[in-house]
């Protein structure tokens, strides 16, 4: 089970980074960039169920694999990421359209900022235990 477990961590460590740096480094700025502001807009309101659906499932992908190799604490970050991309998806960015969509910037700038951080916050985790795993093999 440990070399399952193994394969299992890996990839979804690299699919939940990768997924994330693409869609924050690539995808988001070309789309702000090479489309019309509301066209933009509307895009990326569609792209983000797809994007928040890949993180959660490569976060869970992750966590079983660190729970066969026995890894509690990773488990933990992973689900808590999991938690977090699932209350950001079902509440957190239809509060934002609706804030939008009613005209109240000051609320959507604010909940936008705490959707970049808590975001940011799932990278960082994610990039520490791929570190961490990449070390480890390392080790052996």
């Amino acid at each position: 089970m440990t070399n399952i477990g193994n394969i299992f961590s890996l990839l979804g460590l690299a699919a939940l980074v990768g997924g994330m740096l693409f869609f924050g480094a690539v995808m988001a700025p070309l789309v702000f960039t090479q489309l019309a502001p509301d066209v933009a807009g509307k895009f990326i309101r569609t792209a983000f169920p797809f994007y928040y659906a890949f993180v959660a499932a490569s976060a869970v992908l992750a966590a079983i694999g660190f729970g066969l190799r026995g890894d509690l604490l990773a488990v933990g970050l992973l689900l808590a990421i999991a938690v977090a991309v699932l209350w950001a998806w079902l509440w957190l960015v239809p509060h934002l359209n609706a804030l939008r969509d009613a005209g109240d910037m000051v609320g959507f700038a604010r909940g936008h900022t705490l959707s970049v951080w808590l975001n940011g916050a799932e990278l960082l985790v994610g990039l520490g235990l791929l570190v961490r795993s990449a070390l480890n093999i390392g080790l052996r």
